[in-house]
């Protein structure tokens, strides 16, 4: 069973086979660069590709036909195994003429990445665990104890924030942002171009100056 847009197959009426495929890996991109004089190319990755996704269904019922067209339509959160990630449905849906059960084969797109259906926030103390197999980009939570300023490193990456009033910062590492009660709070921040990224595995903290309390969020993801 699978979730796109918070309604599920199952409720629609419908029964997909081979379900695993929408684990699929996502490809690299990649530029490859050939110099002359040397033996062999080189490789410039530029990240990953989303992927095409190819599933058979069956419609259980018939009647529900214009609402699977209107349901599977466009973009949207897309759920499968305890991970989201954002689907595309822009291809036809073509049926094929069955006496009871009528099937279908939709192709659709997904994003190369998932991510925890579990999005609550988690408090840290000396490390954070990215139980997938790639690097996320996770939001980190720093909530303001005795110290107006604090000092740390994530993830190999030092940073430093003053609180100021403010007694809370969300730092959004995909879209290198720091927010306060919705309001922009980057001039706060001191950090270099990199934004902490977690590793599969155990990502160590480390408080420099200063002590917060540390939560995180979207920590795992897989390819």
């Amino acid at each position: 069973m699978f979730k796109f847009k918070g309604i599920s197959s199952k409720k629609m009426g419908v029964v997909v086979e081979e379900e695993d495929y929408f684990l699929s890996k996502a490809s690299s991109r990649y530029e490859n660069i050939d110099i002359d004089g040397r033996d062999g190319s080189l490789f410039n990755e530029l990240g990953y590709t989303n992927i095409d996704i190819s599933m058979d269904i069956q419609i259980l019922n018939p009647d529900k036909i214009d609402d699977i067209y209107n349901w599977l339509n466009g973009s949207g959160e897309f759920e499968y195994k305890g991970r989201k990630t954002t689907a595309f449905f822009y291809n036809d849906i073509s049926l094929q003429r069955m006496v009871s059960i009528k099937r279908a084969n939709i192709i659709f797109s997904r994003s190369p990445f998932w991510v925890s259906t579990d999005q609550n926030y988690k408090t840290v103390t000396d490390k954070i665990v990215n139980s997938g197999n790639i690097y996320s980009k996770p939001v980190i939570r720093l909530e303001k104890g005795e110290y107006d300023v604090v000092e740390l490193t994530i993830a190999n990456v030092r940073f430093k924030y003053s609180f100021h009033d403010d007694d809370y910062v969300e730092i959004d590492c995909e879209n290198y942002e720091a927010i306060y009660d919705d309001v922009l709070r980057n001039r706060n921040l001191e950090i270099g171009f990199d934004f902490p990224r977690l590793f599969p595995g155990e990502n160590k903290i480390t408080f420099h100056s200063g002590i917060c309390v540390v939560k995180v969020r979207r920590f795992d993801r897989w390819l």
